[in-house]
């Protein structure tokens, strides 16, 4: 009896899956203990969780340890990391030509130490963003030397307009972010209007520095605003909460201390960074807590206020505006999202050498009132495993320009508000035994955005992209964050199965028919191997011993282009399609055949005289 065996040898191995990387954009909060004043030499640097392409800080407020007032003042924000100290109007007012009346010293004395003071604090990229839930928000910069005081209310300045189209006010967190004169300041910020006591609208608000009974005149200093639309909810699982009071509720120093209340309990102290909107008061304020200070359903302020002309701390009431977030945590903000997918030829979700392919990318713009440009970078990026052999004339996109550069898959072109751009472009997958001693084939994507509005501020046009997202396969959750943003379901890398595995169907005839036989006589047995697919059968073993009172009679012979074979298989498995091959004795191959295509051998042998 002949004997035919065919062995597929596959081998698992694991595909290597993408190590975390920095991507996408964040926010956090924080809470850090000030042991003196600026005038003393002291700042502390904060050293933050995440790292910044463009930090928007807003420190504030400070506790209430130290009677005499007190804010806050940050500089050199800066990747991971910025300095805060906390400044009392009492000791740089010798160093100010504020107008007369103002003394030449203050009217309370400033005390030579200081108490320890918490300071309260929340740093944010820069751009225009929405949280995952679909909040929106914006952090820019903004700079100015234009001063409010009690001698200048500096009527008619400029407007600031939002980036988002907000249906309603929202929150506007704001602190001087740069250190450019060490004299005391602050900042104020109102309506878009002359009336001080209205707080921003849903459209736009006034910002400058704030004097009070102190300063008149200052240098040039950059402020940081945040504008978050107001209500309660939670970013990845982290509640927040971001609002404002319902009219000039906190009053002055001497007068009260406010209790506001989150609208949502946490389940413990959140970190709360709360800042005036408006200035009713000539005399100029700033919030600061007092009291229970943080608690887990509410917080208490009032409006701190300088005592270098007089020494009254009472007065009118503000708007104040606040967010509240977990304590030393950080949440995520998003621009443009990619997903991933693919389908394959066979149509089962598992590709083997040879076989075409799709990856399907869908880009959506998360914002409905602002767009991705078609900058001069790239908005799209996939490098492909080496494995992927791209076919350059798949590529396809519904606008813009896509292209390929050796394993690269390059896309570039403009994202509309709450728009969609899909992608798609096709690759083959190696025709080598390599192949099959994967699990799978692994590739993820990067979108690259660019969030911020170059209306914003002056000669701010970078148009860079440096923010980027991974893509995601939404058909899996492989449980890593690779991101980093606290979610394992927004990050996956499309992992494309591999299976060397086909159905091999065999025939083997002798020449002379089944029941013929002729003791000493030569035939030839044609054996005829097809592989019916799905996948391309790469280094197929193709044994066949002879059987006793058989013997070859010349050698035999393995030839692709034989019907019904086209010469598309290999008898050499890595060699060239159409490849063939002739030995002696037992047969003993190592093939490649191509799904739904064969290869014959040829073997001639003489039956023995005695049966």
């Amino acid at each position: 009896m002949l004997k035919l065996k065919i062995i597929i040898l596959i081998t698992s191995l694991l595909g290597l899956a993408p190590s975390s990387l920095f991507a996408g954009a964040f926010f956090e909060t924080g809470e850090t203990t000030l042991t003196d004043t600026i005038d003393n030499g002291t700042w502390v640097t904060v050293n933050t969780q995440k790292t910044y392409i463009n930090p928007v800080v807003i420190a504030g407020p400070v506790s209430h340890n130290n009677d005499r007032s007190l804010s806050v003042r940050v500089r050199s924000a800066s990747g991971n990391s910025f300095q805060v100290g906390m400044q009392s109007p009492c000791e740089s007012n010798d160093a100010d030509p504020a107008p007369s009346p103002a003394p030449s010293n203050p009217a309370i004395t400033c005390p030579v130490t200081w108490s320890s003071e918490t300071v309260q604090w929340l740093v944010v990229e820069k751009g225009t963003w929405v949280f995952p839930n679909g909040t929106k928000i914006e952090a820019y910069l903004h700079d100015t030397s234009t001063v409010r005081s009690v001698w200048n209310n500096v009527n008619n300045i400029s407007n600031i307009s939002y980036s988002h189209t907000y249906s309603s006010a929202p929150v506007v967190l704001h602190t001087v972010n740069s250190f450019n004169d060490s004299r005391w300041i602050d900042s104020s910020v109102w309506s878009p209007s002359n009336s001080k006591n209205v707080p921003p609208s849903n459209s736009a608000f006034r910002l400058t520095l704030e004097g009070a009974e102190v300063a008149n005149v200052h240098s040039s200093e950059t402020i940081g605003w945040v504008a978050i639309e107001q209500g309660t909810g939670n970013n990845n699982g982290i509640d927040y909460s971001a609002g404002r009071t319902g009219g000039l509720d906190v009053d002055r120093h001497s007068d009260e201390c406010q209790n506001l209340s989150y609208g949502v309990s946490f389940a413990g102290n959140p970190n709360v960074i709360s800042k005036h909107n408006s200035m009713s008061g000539g005399n100029g304020a700033w919030v600061r807590l007092c009291g229970a200070g943080i608690g887990t359903s509410s917080f208490n302020v009032h409006m701190d206020e300088d005592q270098v002309r007089d020494t009254e701390r009472t007065g009118i009431p503000e708007y104040v505006s606040w967010f509240a977030f977990e304590q030393g945590a950080f949440g995520a903000l998003e621009f443009i999202t990619a997903t991933k997918s693919y389908t394959d030829a066979s149509g089962d979700l598992e590709v083997g050498p040879g076989e075409l392919v799709t990856f399907n990318i869908t880009l959506t713009n998360l914002m409905d009132d602002f767009v991705q440009l078609n900058n001069a970078a790239d908005e799209f990026t996939d490098i492909l495993d080496s494995n992927l052999i791209i076919d350059g004339g798949s590529l396809s996109a519904d606008s813009g320009s896509i292209s390929q550069s050796g394993q690269t898959i390059s896309w570039n072109g403009a994202i509309p508000a709450s728009g969609v751009v899909n992608l798609s472009y096709s690759a083959e997958v190696a025709s080598n035994s390599s192949v099959c001693s994967l699990s799978n084939i692994s590739n993820q994507a990067q979108v690259h955005m660019d969030p911020i509005d170059d209306t914003m501020q002056a000669g701010d046009t970078d148009n860079l992209n440096v923010i980027a997202e991974l893509s995601d396969d939404t058909n899996t959750d492989d449980g890593n964050d690779s991101d980093l943003d606290n979610r394992t379901d927004d990050d996956d890398p499309t992992l494309v199965t591999v299976s060397c595995s086909s159905e091999v169907s065999i025939s083997k005839t002798d020449g002379v028919g089944v029941d013929s036989y002729t003791p000493g006589s030569d035939t030839t047995y044609t054996i005829i191997v097809t592989n019916n697919g799905p996948h391309h059968l790469i280094g197929a073993q193709i044994n066949d011993a002879l059987p006793s009172n058989v013997t070859s009679n010349g050698n035999w012979t393995c030839d692709p282009a034989e019907a019904p074979g086209d010469g598309t298989a290999s008898c050499i498995s890595g060699n060239p399609a159409g490849t063939t091959q002739t030995g002696s004795g037992n047969i003993s191959l190592t093939v490649d055949i191509p799904a739904n295509k064969s290869l014959v051998i040829s073997l001639p042998v003489t039956y023995s005289d005695t049966p």
